[in-house]
């Protein structure tokens, strides 16, 4: 029965997935990615029973531009399975390129794609807001020349009735893919194992208010870490807002990833945009 029924909150984790990042992983899907996923799952946040189907959770992984990327932006299909989910960020393999600079700008726009063109955005929701957001965990600077992505076409409210995702072709850099995030109303978070100005830069486009403060983030054993929550993620604040307990601090050792192809990202039927 919930099967059947749409989710009316959304987050998809755009994850670099290149070998800049790997050492990082460890850490950071235990200290940020996990915890946030759990408490999006959750059925309860600050106290208060959550009503409603499981939210839906889908992963974007990008990687370089050039001839030794084997794609450039892969992403999975949505599940309501935490669990699984979880399990295609552990499955997820670090190798290549990155070291200077990562296709940021092509995963936000696959992910803006993902949130505004499922079937959940455009069923069973005429009177409803549904709450969607995005994550960006990456350790590399974008791509500074605007390149060729998809994003939502921004619509009339006469055309937001008919429930039809449209989409436009165009030049953009990662900061231009994240304005459209604000005005689709998708929240834009992220985190970095570098204080990474152009991320920095990238969260200020994407976000509602740009007026609005930065949540505080307890993050103490990873001051370098850069971590920008949208303060309408609400699920992610109340995660990060209190330290792990002590038995649950992560090995801070760095680990050799898994060695699958990098081509594949675990979990339902994906596409896959070949490097060029």
């Amino acid at each position: 029965m919930v099967e059947g029924m749409a989710s009316e909150r959304q987050l998809v984790v755009v994850v670099e997935g290149t070998a800049a990042l790997g050492p990082y992983w460890p850490a950071i899907a235990a200290e940020y990615v996990e915890k946030i996923v759990r408490s999006f799952c959750s059925t309860e946040l600050s106290g208060q029973k959550l009503a409603g189907v499981p939210p839906e959770l889908a992963l974007v992984v990008f990687h370089t531009h050039g001839p030794y990327s084997a794609f450039i932006v892969q992403r999975s299909g949505w599940t309501k399975d935490m669990d699984a989910f979880l399990s295609w960020l552990s499955g997820i393999s670090f190798s290549g390129g990155g070291f200077s600079e990562a296709a940021i700008c092509e995963g936000l726009a696959e992910a803006l794609m993902i949130l505004q063109g499922s079937s959940s955005s455009s069923q069973n929701h005429q009177n409803r807001e549904l709450q969607k957001h995005c994550l960006l965990v990456a350790a590399s600077n974008p791509y500074p020349l605007p390149t060729p992505v998809y994003r939502p076409s921004v619509q009339s409210s006469d055309h937001k009735k008919s429930n039809e995702a449209t989409k436009e072709s165009c030049l953009a850099d990662a900061e231009a893919v994240a304005v459209s995030f604000a005005q689709c109303s998708v929240s834009l978070s992220v985190v970095s194992p570098k204080q990474l100005p152009t991320l920095k830069a990238i969260y200020n486009a994407g976000k509602r208010n740009p007026q609005a403060s930065d949540p505080s983030v307890d993050h103490a054993k990873n001051p370098h870490f850069l971590v920008l929550l949208s303060e309408s993620f609400m699920e992610a604040r109340t995660a990060l807002s209190h330290p792990l307990p002590g038995n649950l601090v992560p090995n801070h050792t760095i680990t050799k990833m898994d060695t699958t192809p990098a081509a594949t990202v675990p979990g339902p039927p994906s596409n896959a945009s070949p490097s060029g």
